[in-house]
């Protein structure tokens, strides 16, 4: 390991994406100047960018030591050193759209002044402001993961938002389409222009920013199989991103269905005719599913079209998630095992799978039962 001097910092690698970063803090009371670590994930040049910005507030006086920045400080470094560093764009942007929103009583306090009681007192505001628990819950995610990185940097010496209480989510009622729904649905929808790709989404599984991020090159039809190794999202002030699945199950390959194989025939064949149309204005993009000049489509577009063919067509109400929840629903219904459904659908773990589709697995153990008294008995 080599140690790169930087006039009053260094740099030391500790491992293929870990590096240490050492530099002299302001003088104390004493006139002391002690040594500060920071430990940054990424590049060498992710560590010197770091250097360089804090020997730069160093040198101007905007320097603040961990230990006494501001809620607001503290989050913000934060986002820059933790998260940018370790989640995805979209996640990064959620959870400053959180903290911007609803910090602001204590993002001036001392973050090791935060209590417990701040925090509770903050979810209770949100509450009476008629805000839901599920706004509320992902809050308070997003602080329990900061203040937790914080016992980690040795800032904090404890979690404060362990002993929060956020409110609980009532769980509704999983609204799955029967199959009367589904063909007036895709019978009503069959001339639309994202038809194609909603129907791909209830054969498959796939998540919709996995349908729109879905290229050429990761559909084998020879094989009869797609690979899901990216999602389309929008990112502020970025525009439309393919980014990397939010895990690493949900990197997956997908057995196709003979109609889904059929579908994908027919997609190709309309594209290589739009193409030959517009020659010179088409952009080739590689996408499955593209706007008329070859354009990926934004998961958000896809998202208002389908609400408003679900109220037009008169069919039960239902987001475009719920295609995946029949899908899902579908498959175990069938007899299909719950691991086999959990990685076909990217879930983490699968006791994902068994928790959202809880209403379903009682139905398949009495199924079984009698399946194995049947084998057991000969009956």
């Amino acid at each position: 390991m080599t140690i790169r001097n930087y006039g009053t910092g260094s740099i030391r690698q500790r491992s293929s994406n870990s590096y240490s970063v050492r530099y002299y803090g302001p003088p104390d009371s004493n006139g002391r100047r002690k040594q500060v670590e920071e430990s940054v994930k990424g590049t060498r040049k992710t560590a010197e960018r770091v250097l360089r910005e804090r020997l730069s507030a160093l040198d101007t006086g905007d320097f603040i030591t961990k230990k006494k920045a501001t809620v607001k400080q503290f989050l913000d470094r934060w986002l820059e050193e933790y998260v940018t560093t370790n989640l995805s764009e979209k996640t990064e942007q959620g959870y400053r759209q959180l903290i911007n929103c609803y910090t602001g009583e204590f993002s001036n306090r001392q973050v090791q002044s935060l209590t417990a009681d701040h925090i509770q007192a903050l979810y209770s505001k949100m509450r009476k402001r008629g805000l839901k628990p599920t706004t509320i819950r992902a809050l308070h995610r997003v602080l329990h993961k900061a203040l937790g990185t914080g016992v980690k940097w040795g800032i904090l010496k404890q979690n404060v938002a362990n002993a929060t209480t956020p409110p609980k989510i009532i769980k509704k009622e999983m609204k799955v389409w029967d199959l009367e729904s589904r063909t007036r649905f895709f019978k009503w929808i069959k001339e639309h222009k994202y038809s194609d790709l909603l129907s791909l989404g209830i054969l498959t599984g796939a998540r919709r920013g996995e349908l729109c991020g879905l290229t050429w090159d990761n559909v084998d039809l020879n094989d009869n199989r797609i690979s899901i190794v990216k999602t389309l999202s929008r990112i502020t002030g970025k525009g439309l991103v393919a980014r990397n699945p939010k895990t690493n199950r949900s990197r997956r390959s997908l057995a196709l269905s003979p109609s889904a194989v059929k579908l994908l025939h027919e997609v190709r064949g309309k594209q290589i005719a739009q193409q030959s149309i517009l020659e010179d204005a088409w952009n080739s993009t590689g996408y499955v599913f593209t706007q008329v000049d070859g354009m990926p489509i934004d998961p958000d577009l896809v998202s208002r079209a389908f609400n408003k063919m679900v109220k037009e067509s008169g069919v039960p109400h239902l987001t475009p998630h719920g295609l995946r929840h029949a899908y899902a629903s579908a498959a175990l219904e069938a007899g299909v095992d719950p691991k086999v459904v959990s990685q076909h659908l990217g879930h983490a773990s699968v006791s994902t799978t068994y928790d959202i589709y809880a209403h379903v697995i009682p139905e398949l153990e009495t199924e079984a039962a009698k399946k194995i008294e049947a084998r057991l008995l000969g009956n």
